[in-house]
């Protein structure tokens, strides 16, 4: 039975216990899309994905994810930022992307253009909006598990310098969290929540 989105939203939960069942690579597929569809800051779409799945990937981050649970899941994200998604030659690519379909003018491209960017990756400096655009992505990826009868855990316990020599990834990646997904071993109850007027600031 097919969920609305509002049950999504309402049964997710913190998963840290999964069945031992395979997850289906079109469904991985589909977390993988929803990622791809999020928003970001000025189009940059800063978000990386390395997937794990054997037993030998996920063998060689042992040591590094301070939670064994995320690795008895059977597919484990590793989220990673791109600093090349902030050198000005891709800002300027996105920029002309934005300007073609009619999302921005070319004046505000201009204007957006004219900030001192780095040529080169290794000279970024990954600004706080990046963290922000890859939650939104790893937010819907968690979403998309749940509406696919899946389980998963936002997980940021984690040694990034070790997973990142450990997948000897390029510099130009930046280890920031893991996804664990699986079929979930456990059902939670709902965790506590600030209420309506808790969180609404009233003028």
């Amino acid at each position: 039975m097919t969920k609305s989105f509002q049950e999504v939203l309402k049964d997710r939960r913190s998963i840290r216990k999964f069945e031992g069942k395979p997850v289906k690579d079109e469904d991985l597929e589909q977390i993988i899309e929803a990622a791809r569809l999020a928003p970001s800051g000025t189009n940059r779409q800063p978000w990386r994905f390395v997937l794990l799945k054997t037993e030998a990937e996920k063998a060689r981050v042992a040591g590094s994810i301070i939670q064994p649970f995320v690795l008895e899941a059977p597919a484990v994200f590793i989220c990673c930022l791109d600093k090349k998604a902030y050198t000005k030659g891709m800002v300027e690519k996105r920029m002309d992307e934005l300007v073609q379909s009619n999302v921005i003018s070319e004046e505000a491209a201009g204007y957006i253009s004219q900030f001192k960017m780095p040529d080169k990756p290794e000279d970024v400096k990954i600004p706080p909006d990046a963290y922000i655009d890859l939650g939104i992505a790893v937010q819907q990826m968690a979403l998309m598990a749940e509406a696919l009868g899946l389980g998963s855990c936002w997980v940021r316990l984690i040694n990034p310098g070790q997973i990142h020599e450990q997948l000897n990834l390029p510099d130009e990646l930046k280890v920031v969290a893991v996804l664990p997904v699986g079929y979930p071993a456990q059902s939670p109850p709902p965790r506590p929540r600030l209420e309506r007027d808790e969180i609404v600031v009233q003028l």
